[in-house]
């Protein structure tokens, strides 16, 4: 039987998303690329996107992880970022600091969390 808890990792990020979950996902993404002051100005797109040939053992994951939380620390419109691309329903890349495939994991429970009205109430009850 599979462990359906919400982490501690996936509560702290659905509640950095959940403030937004009224907006429209593009009008988020317009913001974040707006802001001058963004982490990523500088930094080409494809730094958040990681090679599908690349291996994917648990080594990459945990530096992939490090990698996409450092660029994204103290960003001032990271929440955005992520709630935007969750509220767009993107599918892969790393977002507002969240890499893949911890995103995707999110993004599934986001989706399921709002589809049942319960996206306010995230508390690490069952999803």
């Amino acid at each position: 039987m599979p462990n359906n808890r919400i982490t501690r990792f996936q509560r702290e990020q659905l509640e950095r998303a959940a403030r937004f979950a009224d907006s429209d996902g593009w009008t988020l993404q317009l913001r974040v690329t707006e802001e001058q002051r963004r982490n990523c100005a500088d930094v080409p797109v494809d730094v958040f996107f990681p090679n599908a040939e690349e291996d994917s053992g648990e080594r990459l994951v945990r530096a992939e992880r490090e990698r996409i939380a450092e660029q994204c620390r103290g960003c001032p419109v990271a929440d955005e970022c992520l709630a935007g691309a969750l509220l767009r329903g993107e599918r892969y890349g790393g977002w507002g600091g969240v890499s893949q495939p911890d995103f995707q994991r999110l993004s599934r429970l986001f989706r399921k969390l709002r589809q049942r009205g319960r996206l306010t109430e995230i508390g690490g009850e069952a999803a």
